[in-house]
């Protein structure tokens, strides 16, 4: 048997595949949807869960693409097919500056 007849790493359905709350994960295209009203140079975000119910933390993207994996069983390392994205912890206090305007008047 050579190594192109040896199964590989699959996804599982990812229909399937749902956070603690039952939203299901989104692909490319419902990413792709959500962002493509943003200008190329425009900031993006992460939100991750913590284990504080309503907490998050706020991460940066600072990289994306396919991992790899090395399941041990003298095949060596393969590439994952799971597209992903890099976050980590900005290294800044905070991301937003509140503006210098006047108070509003909210009662309106």
């Amino acid at each position: 048997m050579s190594n192109n007849d040896v199964p590989r790493t699959a996804v599982v359905p990812w229909e399937t595949v749902t956070d603690a709350k039952g939203r299901p994960a989104w692909t490319a295209g419902q990413l792709r949807e959500a962002i493509a009203h943003l200008p190329d140079d425009a900031p993006i975000l992460v939100h991750t869960a913590t284990d504080e119910e309503g907490a998050c933390d706020d991460q940066i993207i600072v990289d994306a693409g396919h991992g790899r994996v090395d399941w041990g069983d003298g095949y060596g390392m393969e590439e994952v097919p799971l597209f992903a994205l890099e976050c980590y912890r900005h290294t800044s206090d905070v991301l937003l500056v509140r503006p210098e305007r006047p108070r509003g008047d909210l009662s309106e």
